[in-house]
């Protein structure tokens, strides 16, 4: 997956801290909505690998891996999904009232957001997520 950044911070390693702008904030189209990265546009602070030598302040373009940042995206909208509908049918199939099924649908779903915090805390720890600068970014 590719994304525009702002360069905030570099270091001597071969490391910079960038600003990347939440996918769904913004469209990338900077001539019409007057330029990326301002302070009403949601941003994740993030290191990435510093492979074409950029300097603080430019706007550059990252590269993720696709297939387990998708992997952590699947997860994260459909494990609390499955685990409320789960909950729900697994309280109906022993034939508790609706009150207690929904009860137990909101017990499998509070379930799922400590899942979701576990592997938030995991993949920062190992950071699994690695971002690479590929290019200086154009116009």
């Amino acid at each position: 997956m590719r994304q525009t950044a702002q360069i905030k911070q570099t270091f001597p390693n071969g490391t910079a801290v960038v600003a990347v702008v939440r996918q769904g904030a913004c469209a990338h189209n900077c001539a019409e909505c007057g330029g990326c990265m301002t302070a009403a546009q949601p941003t994740v602070t993030a290191l990435a690998e510093n492979t074409v030598g950029a300097r603080t302040g430019e706007l550059v373009v990252v590269e993720t891996e696709n297939a387990q940042l998708m992997g952590i995206i699947a997860f994260v909208y459909l494990v609390p999904m499955v685990l409320l509908v789960a909950g729900y049918l697994l309280a109906q199939a022993f034939g508790l009232t609706q009150g207690w099924c929904i009860l137990a649908g909101a017990a499998a779903f509070a379930v799922s957001v400590l899942l979701i915090v576990a592997l938030d805390r995991r993949v920062k720890r190992r950071k699994s997520i690695q971002f690479r600068i590929v290019a200086h970014k154009e116009g």
